[in-house]
């Protein structure tokens, strides 16, 4: 049943190109009658049939061709990481099949393989291996083997062979379907014959490249053991979570105010190793989300993936595979910096690099100091108390949050308190940070904690409380911003944070 789906995509997809020729050879036999009969109707004809005509064949000629397209990530040579291209040599030797003949390193928490190849796959030009650096952290070496494994499993059940063809010939089909205009009858028809023929091709190809994916998971489970492919499979989703909130809540903390991590490896090993993030981990992996898939999926649903792999005869873990597969690369953390800048924007480029500790000091008071300027508006710290101090407290309240029409001036002020109270801290906190008696701390537990120095920080809550009550007394905040060296005209400045 496999070969004869594989088979069938493969029809379907030399079929593409004689559908693209019969429709573009209608549309000519069509015109050459009509202008031998009438070259008015030729010409409108041609309106409406040339530009369809030019879509197809502008598609076809797309199906074939080689690129080079520049692969992400960071080149990895024999000789700065022997131990990585040992391993793999080893495995394509077990796994019977010529190893690639390059490997690189990138950001994404996958891997992959590809070959370019030419006369429709028949003819291999070049095998690329791409290996995500946040796996080789995050992986033991066993597991790591197993994914190694899956992905030269492709190769040797040729999988990749008619992949980059196969991939073209999806994109060109969807895009005749979506380049075809939607306003002309004919080319509604037209693209109403190809989006047929695409579900069909769609579904039987996706149908394989599940297939292939069961297969290389055999592969995978003979060369690293059966629990070790298993474990690798479970641990892919904690990992790109754990990634995706490491690049959204760390990495990009200082991007606001010009920063960047100058080593994004330590930052994230760090993150992995800690205790809370590692018990979120573990949950993941016993409750991992559940996850919805298609008949156009590529890939089958992971719990399928893990149910075919224990059903089957078990292979035991080689010995010595509970070690960290950062233990197999060279520099793994500054290769993560490495591949990581590969793909960052010119933008990412000019931001200057610090270390974590000051990053997160360096961000936290830009946001709070522009969250600042946004509470005071053209106002300084102290025009704000003198607000309070007037009983006009609703000048500084959330303007989102509306107080009822019937409120009296008191009720007003007590439904205005709870607002002001989060929006004042947000000021006070940026002028104790810009006069260095207060700061933000690194965690990789959770929020950075916001610390003062001394006395100020048990003086503060109240201070705080008493200024924005509905009876307002700021005068314990004014003399704690005073003994802190906050001067009374102040205004945040974003500037500040990035000196």
């Amino acid at each position: 049943m496999k070969s004869f789906r594989g088979l069938l995509a493969a029809v379907l997809l030399a079929g593409f190109p004689l559908l693209v020729l019969a429709f573009v050879g209608g549309i000519v036999a069509l015109e050459v009658v009509a202008l031998q009969h009438n070259v008015f109707a030729a010409v409108k004809l041609g309106i409406i049939t040339v530009p369809a005509a030019w879509i197809l064949l502008k598609t076809l000629l797309k199906v074939e061709r080689t690129t080079d397209d520049e692969i992400p990530g960071v080149p990895v040579t024999p000789e700065a990481q022997p131990a990585l291209w040992a391993l793999v040599r080893e495995l394509a030797d077990e796994a019977g099949t010529r190893p690639p003949d390059e490997i690189y390193l990138d950001p994404d928490v996958n891997a992959a393989v590809t070959e370019r190849t030419s006369w429709l796959g028949l003819r291999v030009l070049r095998r690329r291996m791409i290996i995500g650096v946040p796996l080789v952290m995050g992986l033991r070496q066993d597991q790591f083997r197993a994914v190694l494994a899956h992905e030269l499993g492709h190769y040797s059940n040729k999988d990749t062979r008619f992949s980059a063809l196969t991939y073209r010939g999806r994109k060109s089909i969807a895009r005749v379907v979506n380049g075809l205009s939607r306003e002309n009858y004919f080319e509604r028809f037209v693209g109403w014959i190809f989006k047929q023929y695409a579900k069909l091709y769609f579904a039987v190809s996706m149908s394989v490249c599940r297939a292939q994916e069961f297969a290389a998971d055999a592969v995978s489970a003979r060369l690293a053991g059966t629990e070790a492919a298993v474990s690798a499979l479970r641990e892919l989703e904690p990992l790109a979570v754990t990634w995706q909130f490491f690049m959204n809540n760390y990495a990009a903390i200082g991007w606001d105010a010009g920063y960047l991590p100058d080593r994004f490896g330590e930052g994230y090993r760090a993150l992995l190793t800690d205790p809370t993030r590692a018990e979120q981990m573990e949950e993941l992996r016993r409750n991992p989300a559940e996850e919805k898939t298609s008949r156009y999926d590529t890939h089958p649903a992971t719990r399928d993936r893990v149910a075919t792999l224990e059903a089957g005869a078990p292979v035991p873990v080689r010995a010595r595979g509970e070690r960290p597969a950062t233990d197999l690369l060279t520099g793994a953390e500054a290769m993560l910096d490495q591949a990581l800048f590969t793909v960052f924007s010119d933008e990412a480029r000019a931001k200057r690099r610090t270390d974590w500790h000051s990053l997160v000091a360096i961000g936290r008071r830009h946001a709070a100091a522009e969250a600042a300027a946004e509470v005071l508006g053209e106002r300084t710290l102290d025009m704000a108390l003198d607000l309070l101090d007037a009983g006009r407290h609703e000048e500084l309240a959330d303007p989102e949050e509306k107080p009822p029409a019937g409120a009296g001036p008191r009720a007003r002020r007590e439904l205005a308190a709870v607002s002001i109270r989060g929006r004042l801290e947000v000021v006070v906190r940026a002028a104790l940070a810009d006069v260095g008696v207060a700061r933000w701390s690194l965690s990789w537990s959770g929020p950075a904690p916001f610390t003062v120095d001394g006395a100020l920080e048990d003086l503060l809550p109240s201070a705080l409380d008493k200024a924005t009550a509905a009876e307002a007394d700021t005068a314990p905040l004014r003399a704690l911003l005073t003994a802190a060296g906050v001067s009374t005209g102040y205004r945040p400045s974003v500037t500040l944070v990035r000196s």
